[in-house]
């Protein structure tokens, strides 16, 4: 093994490069940059780490096992990354590791393998030296995500006419132990910016697909409701997305049109015609697809003719709007008159007094969804409302004949 302040490297013969008194001038340059050399043995766990240790906080870091141990000091989803190294040729990898004195540090290794032992450097690659709080909120989200506690509340949609529960969106939440529930505009940025957002997503669709057939086995499956959620353009482009949808409607023995995904118009216009190969994909096997915020991105009234939406949901500043702004009403009274000729329905978010309820129904809005109703349930009350609905604000669903 290295001493604590030497530098190795491998041995190439008697290349006059590799003369002791002419590597002085390299060996300075790393030490100099704080840089660490590394040799890991790949087959038997093994590292070997050259240079000063304490500099980039990896004194305690042993010999035996060390691989394995370094890959433990990684944010959490640096740590797959590091099997790169197992291949032969050269890499480049980012990281973010913790050190001896629990502060996270951004490093760089550089180097070449054979797929057996891999050789270079670890090098500082700047960044806050005091980001502990964020690494930790990083991993108790992994371990919350493995642990199911990330999971799926649920904000009631009414039909406006009989102001009966028609269905649910549902809303990702992080019930977190000691701290309470989150909402996801607490979580959702980490899990955006550190490759969780998939699996936050999947995770929050199919406890959806699950808690809405166990509602309709207590009616024998003759419930009248539905449930929504939402993915995200990067979910949407990304190969396997419409598969695992599909797998886990299915999985929960749902029926065409039980289960709806939500996409966001922004979204969809991103890559639209990545997005209209997925949503075509999933509509065809009995998913409809909603419009979510129509309104707030850069499509407009004639883009409702490229996409299969069968819901559009008008977004809340038009609401708001229309009980003052005439404008706003002739909006609302446009697109209502857009979606019928299309064969779509429309939702009216932000729906939170009763004049904006009446008004929503006056403009021919099918369906409403706000704080007059409620907030997001938890699944325990969202089972509650089925059946009982919400005294003062809606109905229970309805169910169908046998």
């Amino acid at each position: 093994m290295a001493g604590p302040s030497e530098i190795r490297h491998p041995e190439v013969g008697s290349d006059p490069v590799t003369d002791p008194a002419a590597l002085r001038s390299y060996q300075d340059a790393v030490a100099a940059a704080g840089a660490l050399s590394v040799e890991i043995g790949l087959l038997n766990d093994t590292l070997h780490l050259g240079g000063q240790t304490p500099s980039l906080g990896l004194s305690e870091l042993s010999v035996e096992g060390g691989f394995s141990q370094l890959r433990n000091r990684l944010a959490p989803p640096d740590q797959p990354r590091l099997d790169v190294l197992r291949r032969a040729g050269a890499c480049d990898l980012r990281l973010r590791v913790l050190g001896d004195d629990h502060q996270v540090r951004y490093v760089r290794l550089i180097g070449q393998g054979d797929a057996m032992t891999w050789r270079g450097l670890m090098l500082p690659a700047g960044g806050s030296a005091g980001v502990r709080a964020d690494m930790d909120m990083e991993t108790a989200l992994a371990e919350a995500l493995h642990a199911g506690e990330v999971c799926a509340y649920y904000q009631p949609v009414v039909e406006l006419e009989t102001r009966a529960l028609a269905g649910f969106e549902a809303l990702a939440r992080w019930d977190r132990p000691g701290v309470g529930v989150l909402g996801a505009e607490e979580f959702m940025p980490l899990a955006q910016s550190h490759g969780y957002i998939e699996a936050v997503g999947d995770n929050v669709r199919a406890m959806a697909a699950l808690d809405l057939s166990a509602w309709r086995a207590a009616f024998q499956g003759h419930l009248d409701l539905f449930v929504t959620a939402n993915a995200t353009a990067t979910e949407v482009s990304a190969p396997g997305f419409a598969e695992r949808l599909l797998d886990a409607v299915n999985a929960a023995g749902l029926p065409a049109g039980g289960f709806k995904l939500e996409v966001n118009e922004t979204d969809v216009m991103m890559d639209p015609d990545a997005a209209e190969r997925t949503l075509n994909a999933v509509r065809d096997q009995g998913v409809p697809i909603v419009l979510d915020d129509f309104g707030t991105g850069y499509s407009s009234l004639a883009r409702l003719d490229r996409f299969a939406f069968d819901v559009v949901k008008l977004d809340q500043y038009f609401i708001r709007a229309a009980l003052t702004d005439g404008s706003a009403r002739s909006i609302i009274s446009s697109v209502v008159r857009i979606a019928e000729s299309y064969g779509m329905q429309v939702v009216a978010e932000g729906v939170e007094t009763d004049a904006a309820h009446a008004l929503c129904l006056d403009l021919g809005c099918d369906y409403g969804q706000g704080f007059l109703y409620a907030q997001a349930l938890a699944p325990q009350d969202a089972a509650r409302v089925v059946t009982d609905g919400l005294k003062g604000r809606f109905q229970c669903a309805r169910t169908t004949g046998v």
